[in-house]
């Protein structure tokens, strides 16, 4: 693939990266379709340029090129299962070929591309050369949009982007003030404690959000959430005590809900030592609380975009912001074609 920003196919890696870069390859190719056979193709290839002890894949399995292939096609499969409508990939007729479907009008699959550029920027297995597009701070504020969206389907409530820099330009107390008035639960300090900086920007929390009762009680469910876009995710935690700090310094009366601290990463959730996704995620849950990355973020954005149309009652932040998304992601394709080589 030389010339191309593709990297070869990493025949050495799991699934899921396996598996983005065949989306990717397929997003590349002059018909949106490629076949599935390329796949044992490359791994034949890659088998009898090497030597007899090539295993091909990062558990270490001796597996053969078809093995190989229908790996990739059953997590091809449990994308579709789990995304739906949100997968803009689909198999041909006669499921010998990947197609990529565009539809502007699926916002579902718009963010699930999104996240596939955003989560693959810095991914050396996946591109050799990812100049063709730039992830700038403001490109990974808009998923902090998404993951607004995402939290709002979530708690079927309100949802806002609280995460700097905040597109209204609001100080920091008087967000927080404007969004617990509403929450009715909890009173935010008029004035800061002393020795807390008064340049605060969001005390390490993007997004809040919450159900809101009949009743207007305390005692719903209540989301603190982060975002992470970046390699370095893993390590970024709003879990006990700085979800604890951020109520004790910024609150006069601490909420009476129950906080429930979240991630949204645009990632996949890569398993290892022959874990499961649901295993790997039980042990990420346990450190980082709910997290929410790109086979379940698609389709919650969308349910939240639609809840925000249909409930003018509820507000839910940057909903406009999905044109930009969907500006944006047309782009980067359009780019990374072009700076394709075809055979």
């Amino acid at each position: 693939m030389n010339g191309n920003p593709l990297a070869m196919l990493p025949l050495d890696r799991g699934c899921q990266e396996i598996c983005d870069w065949f989306e990717l390859y397929t997003l590349s190719s002059e018909y949106f379709a490629v076949s599935i056979h390329e796949l044992s193709r490359a791994w034949d290839k890659r088998k009898n340029s090497e030597d007899a002890d090539f295993e091909g894949n990062s558990e270490g399995n001796t597996i053969n090129a078809q093995e190989f292939q229908e790996d990739i096609c059953q997590e091809i499969r449990n994308r579709i299962e789990k995304l739906g409508d949100c997968y803009p990939f689909q198999f041909g007729e006669t499921d010998e070929e990947l197609v990529f479907q565009w539809d502007s009008s699926n916002e579902g699959a718009i963010i699930y591309v999104f996240c596939l550029f955003v989560s693959n920027t810095n991914n050396d297995v996946i591109f050799d050369d990812a100049s063709f597009y730039t992830i700038t701070h403001h490109i990974r504020d808009l998923f902090q949009a998404c993951a607004t969206w995402a939290a709002a389907s979530l708690v079927l409530g309100h949802s806002y982007s609280f995460g700097f820099p905040r597109p209204d330009h609001s100080g920091f107390l008087q967000k927080l003030t404007t969004i617990y008035k509403r929450f009715g639960d909890g009173q935010v300090r008029k004035t800061p404690l002393p020795g807390v900086s008064s340049n605060q920007k969001d005390a390490k929390i993007d997004i809040i959000s919450w159900h809101p009762r009949v009743d207007s009680a305390p005692g719903t469910h209540y989301i603190l959430g982060q975002v992470a876009t970046g390699n370095g995710w893993p390590e970024k935690n709003i879990k006990g005590a700085p979800i604890s700090a951020f109520h004790e310094i910024w609150f006069e009366l601490v909420p009476a809900s129950t906080p429930t601290p979240a991630m949204f990463i645009p990632f996949n959730i890569i398993p290892e030592n022959n874990e499961s996704i649901a295993e790997k995620v039980g042990i990420l849950t346990r450190q980082l609380g709910d997290i929410y990355y790109r086979l379940v973020m698609p389709k919650l954005a969308q349910k939240g975009l639609e809840l925000a149309r249909i409930n003018n009652n509820l507000v839910i932040e940057r909903i406009d912001d999905i044109a930009e998304v969907s500006t944006w992601v047309e782009k980067v394709i359009q780019d990374f074609r072009s700076a394709c080589v075809y055979f």
